[in-house]
């Protein structure tokens, strides 16, 4: 577990593969055991995305929808655990796994980047608790981010020991939104370790205002090789897929 007194965590991020090391033509579809198999043989950071079952079972998965990677309707939150193991990812034998599963798999041969995923219908602080706990057995190296400020605020107050990242993006579309954003990427009442954007939305304002505040700005995700370009200009790591880095 990295630790307040040690800021060189960041090291050990500068290349983060995106929902493990996944690649679909060798059964190894992403947040995976294959593909955090593949990373750990690899030694590369990986990042991973968390949604708390019906049941109480912290399983990962990306999307709150099932259809994409199971072809199944429904949520994760919806679902038990054991429901949820009759599926496979896209069409492999490769099944959905709980945390504890990839926990026990990486056992610290990997740091690995958890992205926790908020259900409106849940108060916040009931994923976070069982993921606390759980990290609480875990010696490896682990850090957390959130699309959604109220978690890291949770965290913040509730889990200081681990560092915090809070994920953004801009919809060009929507000037209110692109305002939102500026408001809460600091937000006082989160304090972040870090920051993670959206590449395409990176700018120098927002590199130098994380510049002026000391706070490591990384870029997701990196697909190709002008977003690869644009992160060693822009960021201090890069979270990426389909790309030999």
């Amino acid at each position: 577990m990295y630790t307040r007194k040690d800021q060189t965590y960041l090291e050990d991020f500068r290349l983060v593969a995106h929902r493990g090391l996944h690649d679909f033509r060798q059964g190894a579809p992403e947040n995976s055991m294959a593909a955090f198999q593949r990373g750990i043989d690899r030694g590369v950071a990986m990042e991973l995305d968390l949604h708390l079952t019906a049941d109480g079972h912290l399983a990962v998965l990306h999307d709150s929808s099932l259809w994409r990677m199971c072809g199944v309707s429904g949520k994760v939150e919806e679902w038990t655990m054991s429901d949820l193991k009759k599926l496979r990812l896209k069409n492999t034998q490769q099944r959905i796994p709980t945390l504890p599963e990839v926990l026990d798999l990486v056992r610290g041969k990997a740091p690995l980047l958890i992205e926790i995923k908020h259900d409106p219908s849940q108060p916040v602080g009931k994923l976070e608790s069982a993921l606390v706990r759980l990290l609480a057995g875990y010696g490896g190296g682990v850090i957390l981010e959130s699309f959604h400020p109220p978690v890291l605020a949770w965290l913040r107050k509730n889990a200081p020991q681990y560092f915090r990242g809070q994920l953004g993006e801009v919809d060009p579309e929507s000037l209110l939104h692109r305002l939102y954003v500026r408001h809460w990427m600091f937000n006082p009442m989160v304090q972040p370790d870090f920051i993670a954007f959206r590449i395409q939305d990176i700018d120098f304002r927002l590199r130098l205002a994380c510049k002026r505040r000391n706070i490591p700005l990384l870029g997701w995700t990196i697909r190709n090789q002008q977003d690869r370009k644009k992160a060693l200009q822009m960021c201090d790591g890069m979270i990426y897929e389909d790309l030999f880095v």
